[in-house]
């Protein structure tokens, strides 16, 4: 039997730097993996992401794609909807239903052979009316929910940057929810620029498109506190009736309502990441039958396992912690450097943690060359504090080698941290939080512990580090990665099965 398969995502997997993240990558193995199979012709389509100055209504352009040249690739070009989802989140309305873009991604479909498979990697950059458009073109709609842009346009349920999100209060907690609320125009000006340039092969070589995008940044970096401080309604005396103003939390609620109403309509399987993204899904109204887990593969599993692990831990030795990836408050970073600074002065002087992640924040950066800042100020406590600005899978292995113990610490209900995939893979016990899907693959209750519930990190910590054989037992109740074949090979029974 032949599939024809078309692909989406709001990213181009293909460009460097690589935007997207994690669902970038899997997009391009997964490509990578059907290519290589007799009968599959797959197609990528993006949106959100190129803009042009000239020809500015929405329109579908063919774009030559560097990792896989025989896969026919396009690009909506100016979506009125902007990706990632923070760039649209003051127009939650657009996020369902934008006609003009719609109408785009119709032609596009019709032009196109018949789909078998529709495959929505997210949302972002079109809308959630595509799946109707989708489903009405014959073809079997699958919906990878790799994040919650469904029922949250901030994507991660993840409060004011500061706690998970459980009620929006009907709407009105989305109002306020970024306290910095991204700015578009600069983002759309950068774009037009770097498309230019693209389109020109400059690829960032151009010394006076380099000096013009640079120019572009400091007019908006002047021009937004300008605007504010003239403009603002806060500069003058105000009285206002609710009741006169533009309802907006209605227009949240609206969107989260309907975008579960056209997944439960038009999506014939909906592919959760983890157990925990599922029942979150049905929480809020998605069709249990319609939902189904499925656990991402990973590259992980062909890592040469590192020489000394499992790392055999005896007490009085230093007890060695590694964290990796994005140093966020959602992610726990910045929970971990404090929960770790409440341990006695004995305890730290016995702990050696590794940081594997990339700090950006400029105060952080500032404060460090001071010795301060929330990392290096616990560092003077440690036994040892070793600090690598990221990792790549190359060096991975090296990085990992004799670490006791692998901390994943979210505060959002992170789907499935793919950190936990890499230190199981190379054989690292995990301490992770009860946020998310991380869990489902440490299963150990002596490895989970609550962030909400005071003590509870460090006394799980200590636990494991006082009696050392937990670190053996983990190991019987951990779940197996698994490898990208395995994974790819139960999609494709997926794209069989669905709609049948």
């Amino acid at each position: 039997m032949s599939y024809r398969v078309l692909h989406y995502n709001w990213a181009p997997y293909f460009q460097k730097p690589t935007l997207g993240g994690g669902v970038s990558v899997y997009c391009k193995n997964l490509i990578d993996y059907t290519t290589q199979k007799d009968n599959w012709h797959v197609t990528f389509l993006y949106s959100g992401t190129d803009y042009i100055y000239f020809n500015k209504r929405p329109h579908i352009k063919p774009i030559r794609n560097q990792n896989h040249p025989h896969v026919p690739t396009f690009s909506l070009v100016n979506s009125p909807i902007i990706a990632p989802s923070h760039f649209a989140f003051d127009d939650p309305l657009g996020n369902v239903k934008q006609p003009a873009l719609e109408k785009c991604f119709q032609e596009f479909l019709d032009t196109q052979a018949p789909f078998s498979v529709i495959h929505f990697h997210n949302l972002e950059g079109i809308t959630a009316n595509c799946l109707k458009i989708a489903k009405e073109s014959g073809a079997k709609v699958v919906f990878s929910l790799h994040n919650y842009w469904a029922v949250c346009p901030q994507v991660n349920l993840w409060r004011l940057e500061q706690s998970h999100c459980d009620d929006n209060l009907d709407g009105r907690a989305c109002l306020a929810c970024l306290p910095i609320p991204p700015n578009s125009e600069r983002e759309l000006a950068m774009r037009r620029l770097e498309f230019l340039g693209n389109s020109l092969d400059l690829k960032g070589r151009s010394l006076p498109l380099n000096l013009l995008k640079k120019l572009v940044a400091l007019f908006y970096k002047i021009q937004r506190p300008l605007v504010v401080q003239t403009r603002s309604p806060l500069l003058k005396t105000l009285e206002l009736k609710g009741a006169n103003l533009p309802q907006q939390a209605e227009a949240y609620q609206f969107r989260r309502q309907e975008i579960v109403s056209l997944i439960n309509r038009y999506v014939d399987v909906a592919l959760s990441v983890s157990d925990r993204t599922a029942a979150i899904y049905r929480y809020y109204g998605v069709d249990p039958t319609r939902l189904s887990t499925q656990y991402i593969g990973s590259k992980a599993t062909q890592f040469p396992v590192p020489p000394h692990n499992p790392a055999i831990y005896s007490p009085g030795q230093p007890f060695r912690c590694v964290y990796m990836g994005v140093p966020r408050k959602d992610k726990g970073f910045y929970f971990l450097l404090e929960e770790l600074r409440c341990l006695s002065a004995t305890e730290l002087s016995t702990l050696e943690l590794v940081v594997a992640s990339k700090i950006a924040d400029r105060t952080e950066l500032d404060l460090a060359m001071q010795q301060k800042g929330p990392l290096l100020s616990l560092a003077q406590s440690l036994h040892r504090l070793i600090y690598h600005p990221g990792y790549s899978h190359e060096n991975l292995p090296k990085i990992l080698d004799g670490i006791h113990l692998g901390i994943v610490p979210p505060l959002w209900e992170d789907n499935l941290p793919q950190v936990t995939y890499e230190l199981l893979a190379c054989r690292v016990p995990v301490l992770c939080s009860n946020r998310g899907g991380a869990q489902e693959f440490v299963r150990h209750p002596a490895f989970i512990f609550d962030p909400g519930k005071k003590g509870d990190f460090q006394q799980k910590l200590s636990t494991i580090r006082d009696n050392p054989h937990l670190l053996t037992e983990f190991w019987q109740e951990a779940r197996t990665v698994r490898s990208l074949e395995q994974h790819f090979q139960e999609l494709i029974e997926v794209y069989a099965g669905c709609g049948n």
